[in-house]
């Protein structure tokens, strides 16, 4: 009976998941609940979870690639990313280096870092980003794959191997296999995956180009009855409509409170259907369309793209219950979902994870909010102090510290603990730093999987599911660690990786038991198939960063990852057969 909740429990996770109608975090505690409740689990095999030492590496590296990134500035992409380089050649030099940090910096962050400069010089040259945020993402992905600590899904899947008493798997199960399907992977990127990626016009081109589609400018006439006035009593709850901002006598006032006070010659500026503006100025005496509506009128606003990550409280919420004007000093005139803009009324429209969202803000406009990953590159302010000596050999130190761990030469807990201790000392790390890097949902999410792994063993589920691969497979290892990869192959394309992970475990633990062979190449197999999630944006934060501003639709990742998942999956199977005697 245990066996059948637990199962039943992860497949409706699963189909939440994919739904994407709430935060992950909340499903994977809600599945936790119930096997609270029907005492699959105790309270202390939860709290387990807490004191893991992978599940802590984890959050010290996500500081440590925080002090790496406030290190290498901008200023050292100008110099390995000079403008005058041809497209394909700025493409491969970004590829080998997003690539090579991956392997020793946790590779959202270094997407995340990395979006505003590739837009910044593609704008500059006049290409479209389309044909370079895909090769991000994915080369990303890739040098992760090379070491234990490139994503946070080996470091769990090591969590989890240390929960169960088995062998950690070490930096030689990834190296190799991590090195072979990273230079195939960059091959096929830089040759026939270049030939497919779509030219596209970025979003924010698409509101200069149309501008009209989304801004309305109107003044308030001399006879108007909008004079003395309250914004709330004729221009508040609007439909299809929105007024984002007044200017008055040259002066902007955004947001705009309902307790405004309407002046003579004020200028109105309205985001939404240019048809229902017009049905205002039908309706309400003395307020006219002015007589031009350019670009130009907007230049004391900054045009932005941002992005809402997986992880936003703006997520499922509707614009106009946001607060987001006042949140921001910014108004949103359109969102695109899909490399398409989202038809109706700005305010009535659901966020998503994914969503790009185009804003018009002032000089103001604030942009340190965790909720908008904001694709606006900020000029990096030089030190005023000289530095010294050892201000320059201090980044080099924390990575020697980090190779050092991830070789084992060294504890990784201690070598990664002594590396951000390095970068406190030069004061490049601060205390508000560490509040930063540390990602409530994510601790959450690792924490429940590692609960819903124990729940899929404990209840025999995952014994059941084993005996069904071996089923269908046979009893020969490579037969049915491949058939093992597939699932998780199609699990890890709808769900994330580290949910992926927490449920296929238990899975490769009974797998390996009833073949009778080591838990290793199980593990390893498991670990790259999670990773393996290039034709989709939704199994994995990186694609999922980078398809609005590369204003993509789902299709152009499955048409460029379909062919990338054969190659990287074939040369998995075969260097697993072949390295581990299968």
């Amino acid at each position: 009976m245990s066996s059948f909740i637990v199962l039943a429990t992860v497949v409706l996770l699963i189909a939440a998941l994919y739904s994407n109608k709430a935060r992950p975090s909340l499903l994977f505690m809600a599945a936790v609940f119930v096997f609270l409740v029907f005492r699959i689990l105790k309270p202390e095999d939860i709290l387990k979870g807490l004191v893991n030492k992978q599940v802590v590496i984890i959050f010290l590296l996500l500081i440590l690639s925080a002090g790496f990134k406030k290190q290498f500035g901008y200023g050292f992409f100008n110099y390995l990313f000079k403008p005058d380089l041809l497209p394909k050649q700025f493409l491969l030099r970004l590829m080998l280096f997003v690539s090579s940090c991956s392997a020793f910096i946790n590779n959202t962050p270094i997407v995340a870092f990395m979006i505003p400069y590739v837009k910044d010089w593609v704008d500059r040259k006049g290409l479209p980003a389309s044909r370079f945020m895909i090769p991000l993402s994915f080369a990303t992905v890739l040098g992760g794959m090379i070491t234990v600590v490139g994503t946070s899904t080996n470091l769990l899947l090591n969590g989890l191997i240390a929960e169960s008493h088995l062998s950690l798997l070490n930096y030689k199960d990834f190296l190799f296999m991590g090195l072979i399907v990273t230079v195939l992977g960059l091959t096929y990127i830089y040759t026939i995956g270049y030939t497919l990626l779509p030219d596209k016009k970025s979003a924010t081109k698409e509101m200069e180009e149309n501008l009209n589609e989304y801004v309305v400018e109107t003044v308030v006439e001399p006879s108007s009855i909008l004079i003395g006035e309250r914004i709330k009593t004729h221009l508040r709850n609007l439909k299809d409509i929105y007024l984002f901002e007044v200017v008055r006598n040259g002066k902007s006032i955004s947001p705009v409170s309902p307790e405004e006070v309407l002046h003579k010659s004020d200028r109105l500026y309205f985001s939404g259907r240019t048809a229902a503006i017009a049905q205002l100025v039908k309706e309400v005496r003395g307020l006219a369309l002015a007589n031009t509506t350019t670009l130009n009128k907007y230049r004391h606003h900054q045009c932005v793209e941002a992005v809402i990550p997986v992880n936003s409280n703006l997520i499922g919420k509707k614009v106009r219950e946001s607060n987001f004007r006042q949140r921001y000093n910014a108004s949103i005139v359109a969102l695109h979902r899909e490399g398409k803009r989202i038809a109706g009324p700005v305010g009535e429209t659901i966020l998503s994870a994914g969503d790009l969202v185009l804003l018009l803000g002032g000089e103001k406009m604030n942009t340190h909010q965790s909720d908008l990953f904001l694709l606006k590159r900020h000029d990096i302010q030089l030190l005023k102090r000289k530095k010294t000596l050892i201000d320059k050999t201090a980044p080099f130190v924390a990575l020697a510290l980090l190779i050092l761990g991830i070789t084992r030469v060294m504890d990784l807990f201690i070598a990664t603990s002594l590396a951000i201790l390095v970068f406190v000392f030069i004061k490049t790390l601060r205390f508000n730093d560490f509040k930063k890097a540390f990602d409530f949902d994510l601790a959450v999410l690792l924490i429940a999987s590692l609960a819903i792994g124990l729940a899929l063993s404990k209840s025999g589920a995952a014994q059941w599911v084993a005996s069904g691969v071996l089923h269908v497979s046979g009893t020969h290892p490579i037969a049915a660690i491949s058939l093992l990869y597939c699932v998780t192959l199609f699990i890890t394309a709808v769900i994330s990786n580290p949910a992926t992970i927490a449920i296929v475990f238990p899975l490769a633990v009974s797998l390996a038991n009833q073949l009778h062979i080591s838990t290793t190449p199980v593990f390893v197999a498991i670990a790259f198939a999670a990773s393996c999630d290039f034709m989709s944006p939704i199994g994995y934060q990186c694609n999922l960063m980078v398809y609005g501003p590369g204003n993509y639709s789902f299709f152009d990742f499955f048409k460029i990852g379909f062919p990338l998942t054969l190659l990287y999956s074939t040369a998995c199977i075969i260097f697993i057969s072949w390295y581990y005697n299968l």
